[in-house]
């Protein structure tokens, strides 16, 4: 298996610091945290009704890469199998599918909104931080990140 290429680590790097950057000022505003839970606090762009609600959300980010002579097959297969079966799961809250081809290969970025850790393992297992196999991605990936990662969601949609 191959590494992933240095555009997505710096993607992946980014999100993260960004995160960071927008989360920083949690403590010193007196928002309670449990060590280890990745979830987000409304944000000031949400409204006031999300203000005032304490429901977090998370972000669920998967990886894979296939040919891209397979690519438009696999698109297919992940919406009718994976997203299908995120989207079935109680507590998911959506989910987008980003696609990038770089010459003979395709990345595909699948990333997840949950509720709760809870709801991430309703889909994923007690393991929720390994990526969820699909019975036939091994027709079709060249290389799949073995474990996801997960974010907390500071602000969503659009302006």
């Amino acid at each position: 298996m191959s590494r992933p290429r240095p555009g997505i680590l710096f993607a992946i790097v980014a999100a993260a610091w960004l995160t960071l950057a927008l989360t920083s000022n949690a403590s010193a505003e007196g928002r309670d945290s449990v060590p280890g839970a990745l979830t987000a606090q409304p944000n000031a762009s949400a409204s006031p009704e999300a203000r005032k609600k304490s429901h977090r959300m998370v972000a669920r980010i998967w990886h894979g890469r296939t040919l891209t002579t397979k690519a438009d097959e696999y698109e297919k297969y992940l919406e009718n199998s994976g997203v299908k079966k995120i989207l079935s799961t109680d507590g998911n809250h959506g989910v987008e599918v980003l696609r990038r081809t770089n010459g003979d290969q395709t990345d595909f970025v699948v990333i997840s909104y949950w509720e709760s850790i809870e709801a991430v393992k309703r889909f994923a297992g007690a393991d929720y931080q390994k990526a969820v196999i699909l019975p036939r991605d091994a027709e079709f990936l060249i290389d799949v990140e073995p474990e996801v990662v997960h974010y907390e969601v500071v602000r969503a949609g659009g302006k």
